[in-house]
């Protein structure tokens, strides 16, 4: 039987809002800093998006491939070129949202176990170079990353508020289906978690659910058959033009049947995907990765066990296992991108771990002290 997350813990001297002051303030800072001290940045797709915004401000039908999957971004930099602000306006939004992530993150961090679980899933999230220099690179990640939280924050917000909340969030839910496709995932896990916790008898909710399933699978076929089916000319910045076969697009194996639901390459996937290491980071940077996720995956476990029931811990759980069986049934990034999306819920629930493993040091050491 599933129960409600306990009340946040009360009697504390600094106020909330100073708190969540203090966490916009902190991520700015830090994400402003190493903006100062990387530069902005280009990745392999981002003449992609700046070609897509330029047809969007010349009113042409889009030329490159992506052009309407990736519609959030490219009209957010359409926007952004629009109002003469250019690349330096793109970043200014990815920041600005990543500040806007670390209050949402607190939060559910503060609803599931309280203020110390936010506290530290917030800081997590704005140390973590991992995370923060994807800030920089004019591309989707930096966008989806932040946005992640965001939806499931207003996703869980929602419940018992009213149409208002829930058409709120839904529509920050669709707008992030636009920034990546990854978003049609986050679609299909808040329809499941509203239906789950709507006052519908179970019958009711196992053929809403159905529906849910059915109507999410056959827009993702058709999302990419329209997309990814064919070959096709992109164009790359301001080098000339490239053709791109069939068999190098992202997608191409989820196009080809049976291909991304081999089994001897799910394990494979996750697994290079869960590591995070790359032969692309230097010694330094693979260290770092290897002790802080030896630290966060057992705690992260822990934290699924204490937390089990609780509908906020269901559905943190649920985006991380979603974005990981995508990569199960598609591909591995070469850069480490898609464990970042859902890194920030394993440190939350991390942290529920090693509040846990307080509280049972402190219960078992009060006899003594007694």
């Amino acid at each position: 039987m599933i129960r409600e997350e306990p009340p946040p813990r009360t009697g504390l001297a600094v106020s909330e809002r100073a708190v969540r002051l203090g966490l916009i303030a902190a991520s700015l800072l830090v994400n402003a800093g190493l903006a100062r001290w990387l530069g902005i940045r280009r990745g392999g797709d981002t003449y992609r998006y700046l070609a897509s915004a330029s047809d969007i401000l010349t009113l042409r039908p889009f030329r490159g491939q992506g052009g309407w999957v990736y519609l959030g971004y490219n009209g957010l930099v359409a926007l952004c070129q629009l109002a003469g602000g250019g690349e330096r306006t793109i970043v200014a939004v990815h920041l600005a949202i990543a500040a806007l992530a670390a209050v949402c993150l607190y939060e559910l961090g503060r609803q599931l176990q309280g203020r110390t679980v936010g506290l530290f899933a917030a800081a997590f999230f704005i140390l973590n170079y991992d995370i923060s220099r994807w800030h920089v690179y004019l591309l989707t990640d930096s966008l989806y990353i932040s946005l992640v939280i965001v939806c499931t924050w207003l996703v869980h917000r929602a419940v018992g508020r009213g149409p208002i909340a829930y058409v709120g969030a839904a529509a920050v839910l669709f707008y992030t289906a636009l920034i990546r496709p990854n978003g049609g995932l986050l679609v299909l896990i808040a329809s499941l978690y509203w239906i789950a916790r709507s006052g519908l008898r179970t019958r009711a909710k196992s053929l809403a659910a159905a529906a849910v399933l059915l109507l999410c699978v056959g827009g993702a076929v058709a999302v990419i058959s329209q997309q990814f089916g064919g070959r096709r000319a992109i164009p790359r910045d301001n080098q000339g033009r490239r053709q791109v076969n069939r068999e190098r697009l992202p997608f191409a194996a989820v196009l080809s049947i049976g291909a991304g639901l081999d089994p001897r390459r799910v394990p494979i996937r996750l697994m290079s995907e869960l590591l995070h290491v790359r032969p692309s980071f230097s010694n330094a940077h693979n260290a770092m990765i290897i002790v802080i996720l030896a630290a966060l995956y057992p705690l992260a476990a822990l934290g699924v066990v204490r937390s089990r029931g609780q509908p906020l811990a269901l559905l943190a759980t649920a985006v991380i296992v979603g974005h990981m069986l995508l990569v199960a049934v598609t591909f591995s990034d070469r850069d480490g991108r898609y464990l970042l999306y859902v890194l920030s819920f394993v440190a939350l629930l991390a942290a529920c771990g090693l509040v846990s493993l307080r509280d049972d040091w402190r219960a078992l050491d009060a006899p003594q002290k007694a």
